[in-house]
């Protein structure tokens, strides 16, 4: 039988919360579950609500008027998104598009009762500031790695960090993450297997 109380406290902040803000959650919350490469919003929604993941990863991407994307951020189980969380919370339009990476599992908030809990709860206020440092510091990393390293580099160290011997994502998808074109991309990555890095195949690159 499905434990909606038991699965709320997947997410680090709700044991912290005050007992009227813990039923406050439970009532209004609404367990989704979320396919593989959906768009969960995109670049210029107004989101009016906000998702805190149980289960599965999110990309976050902005668009550069010529088409090209990069990487802002992911979020995993325990997290939620501060794109999605400016957007709600401020009434303003989001400045990246959401993909799902894997199947996912979460709560669907309503941005008024999250904009009620960030001033009345302290727990989750502190919570909230914790997402934001957190994403600073990703960001100064990612943004560090862009100025220091090569593409070809970044590709090899992503391609070895995914932690998935055959990755499935395509080679527009990679190159959102890092920055750059598909294009260039299919270049590095056919360099790499005559190098011997890897194997491509159709919809699949294998790490040797």
């Amino acid at each position: 039988m499905f434990n909606q109380g038991k699965l709320m406290q997947e997410l680090s902040f709700f044991t912290e919360l005050s007992p009227t803000s813990q039923k406050k959650l439970l009532d209004n919350s609404t367990f989704i579950t979320v396919p593989n490469e959906t768009v969960l919003y995109e670049q210029g929604d107004i989101c009016s609500d906000i998702l805190f993941l149980t289960k599965g990863r999110v990309r976050v991407t902005r668009q550069h008027e010529n088409g090209q994307s990069v990487l802002l951020h992911y979020f995993e189980k325990g997290e939620q998104c501060n794109v999605n969380f400016t957007a709600a919370y401020n009434s303003a339009p989001a400045v990246g598009t959401a993909y799902s990476e894997t199947d996912l599992e979460g709560y669907d908030l309503p941005a008024s009762l999250i904009a009620e809990l960030f001033v009345e709860d302290k727990a989750f206020q502190k919570y909230v500031f914790e997402q934001y440092v957190n994403r600073m510091e990703q960001m100064a990393t990612m943004i560090e790695t862009i100025r220091f390293n090569s593409l070809d580099e970044r590709l090899l160290e992503w391609l070895q960090n995914s932690g998935e011997k055959k990755i499935t994502m395509t080679h527009s998808a990679i190159a959102e993450v890092l920055g750059t074109s598909r294009e260039v991309i299919s270049r590095l990555l056919k360099g790499f297997e005559k190098e011997g890095i890897v194997k491509l195949s159709r919809k699949m690159i294998e790490v040797l």
